[in-house]
């Protein structure tokens, strides 16, 4: 990176814990934030028992723009899948957001319901709202719609001699409890396409948090086969044109740091797409929000709440890449 002035702000919350718990799945608009980050800027937030800890390191036009269109012409159409499973993100349960296969709703809560079909078959799925929202690279859980048959010796067995018949890195069914996702797996050049401008991101990381990404990067080596070229990430999520709710991220290590980039279809060369306007990337609780753009990077403490404004436009495709903390259960050596 060229050396360029670095802004700081150091702040203090302007919710209570209380206060944010309580917008879990809301909303924030960008009148809410006091800072609008648009330039170089390192943000830290003072905790209640006095300490200062890292938000965010934000840094603009680091990546160059023909690793990004080609990025983003990878994964453009894996982004728009539909997904149901976001949880908190996706925001407080609506109706309209729902797929159409749902029937009669067999219990609610605040971000999902279990349902029947139209047919009335009753099913063990549970649904949040829709989210244009996927996932790349590994994965620390089996993919639910790909589950082995089993036969009655090897469930009888599961009840007697769990120990004998699990074998590492894999359930007491033979699920693998890691797994390679569908996209990485079935679209071998998108992928191959995509991987660069997650190397770049892997050295702006080391650069910007090298105390979070040693930590993350040795944590990641302990599963080299769900390791992303030899960088600190396991996963990538991919949001299309989607406007988070307030929510805290789960699954990644805590220990590490999440990364943020977002690609541009405007930029990307499709000349009938005009842009977007807003989806800043908001810390509520803070009051603080960043404007990232095509080209630029942010380091960002994903444990804390955070949300997007609103998005005006279309062509906003952004990626998380981070760490699933369930891989090491798959390591060999443990």
């Amino acid at each position: 990176m060229k050396k360029s002035i670095i802004k700081k702000l150091v702040l203090d919350p302007i919710l209570t814990d209380k206060e944010i718990i309580s917008k879990e799945g809301c909303y924030f608009p960008e009148t809410h934030y006091k800072h609008i980050i648009k330039s170089n800027t390192d943000v830290y937030g003072i905790q209640p028992d006095g300490t200062k800890s890292l938000l965010l390191k934000f840094r603009k036009n680091v990546i160059p723009q023909t690793v990004c269109t080609i990025a983003f012409n990878a994964l453009e159409a894996h982004s728009k899948h539909k997904n149901y499973n976001r949880g908190a993100a996706a925001g407080k349960l609506n109706p309209h957001k729902l797929p159409k296969y749902v029937g009669k709703i067999t219990k609610r809560e605040s971000f999902r319901v279990f349902y029947k079909s139209h047919n009335g078959r009753k099913t063990k799925d549970n649904i949040g709202n829709m989210a244009m929202s996927n996932i790349a690279g590994y994965y620390d859980k089996p993919d639910r719609n790909a589950y082995t048959i089993h036969n009655k010796h090897t469930i009888q067995h599961k009840k007697t001699s769990k120990k004998n018949i699990r074998k590492p890195g894999y359930d007491f069914h033979g699920n693998p409890l890691c797994r390679t996702t569908q996209f990485t797996k079935e679209h071998i050049d998108k992928w191959a396409n995509t991987t660069p401008l997650i190397q770049y991101a892997d050295r702006l990381f080391k650069s910007l948090v090298p105390d979070r990404h040693a930590v993350q990067l040795t944590r990641a080596k302990k599963t080299p086969q769900y390791q992303i070229n030899n960088t600190a990430y396991s996963t990538i999520t991919l949001n299309y044109d989607w406007r988070t709710a307030c929510h805290k991220d789960k699954g990644d290590l805590e220990e590490g740091f999440g990364n943020l980039i977002v690609l541009e279809k405007a930029k990307s060369g499709f000349p009938d797409c005009s842009g977007y306007t807003g989806g800043y990337l908001g810390f509520p609780r803070w009051g603080v929000a960043v404007d990232v753009r095509q080209g630029d990077f942010l380091a960002m403490d994903v444990h804390e709440w955070h949300c997007n404004t609103p998005i005006q436009g279309t062509g906003r495709l952004s990626i998380v890449a981070y760490l699933r903390r369930g891989m090491i259960k798959c390591s060999s050596s443990k």
